[in-house]
């Protein structure tokens, strides 16, 4: 495991290989807030470039992991590694302008019927319900990496005011469309499974379907808009309809 220093006065990355068909290249600087601009543009190069041999590509917090063919990758990996990340290094690779602007807007229908710890959360916030969701609303949260199910997406950060505890024993269900929070996180729920997350709404929007997959990526930016339970149940079927 060794750090390549970049040029352009490009951050340190430090990459390691991750059993005998991954590459994991990883930030040194810590992630303070928002997923790091220069991860989202090697991940842009990367998918651009089409290298051979790369299978898939995974973005997270602070990591890029390539999941390479062994077969096609026939010279050293490590070698190889070092080489992508010169390469990107040397291409002056910014993410495009519209795609660190583009907002992915999620109507919410906050109802206390759908987010049933909507009520709980706002003591534990020590605020009313309604400044719950503006704080909630208002903010443009980052999507950091899919995980735990199939498109569900980590998203962050949480305004400090409405963070929120886990629940101490996670819930049996917890209904596709449930939009959580979770300390510095929020998040859908894309299907129904059991969830420790403070629900606070729902979207009636279908989060993940098995053809088209996931709604979101990892650096995605996402929106949530409060909506009624009238329209709720409107979109709601509309989805259905779809």
């Amino acid at each position: 495991m060794v750090s390549l220093g970049m040029q352009n006065q490009r951050p340190l990355f430090q990459i390691q290989l991750l059993g005998d068909h991954a590459i994991v290249y990883k930030k040194l600087s810590a992630l303070v807030e928002d997923i790091d601009l220069d991860l989202l543009a090697f991940n842009q190069y990367v998918k651009n470039e089409k290298i051979k041999g790369v299978k898939d590509i995974i973005l997270a917090y602070d990591t890029l992991t390539l999941i390479y063919d062994i077969i096609q990758f026939d010279v050293n990996p490590f070698l190889v590694a070092h080489q992508i990340l010169e390469n990107f290094s040397l291409s002056n690779n910014d993410i495009e302008e519209n795609e660190k602007k583009s907002i992915i807007e999620i109507p919410v229908c906050y109802d206390p019927s759908l987010g049933i710890d909507l009520k709980d959360a706002a003591i534990i916030a020590n605020c009313s319900i309604e400044a719950l969701i503006q704080k909630h609303t208002e903010h443009i949260y980052s999507v950091y990496c899919l995980g735990f199910l199939p498109g569900f997406a980590y998203m962050g950060d949480v305004p400090n005011k409405i963070q929120l505890p886990r629940h101490p024993k996670p819930r049996a269900k917890v209904v596709a469309g449930s939009v959580g929070i979770a300390g510095k996180q929020t998040g859908i729920y894309p299907m129904d499974s059991p969830g420790g997350w403070q629900i606070i709404g729902r979207t009636p929007i279908k989060i993940f379907d098995p053809v088209k997959l996931s709604l979101f990526k990892a650096g995605d930016r996402v929106k949530f808009n409060s909506i009624d339970l009238a329209m709720f149940h409107q979109l709601n079927n509309q989805e259905d309809v779809h």
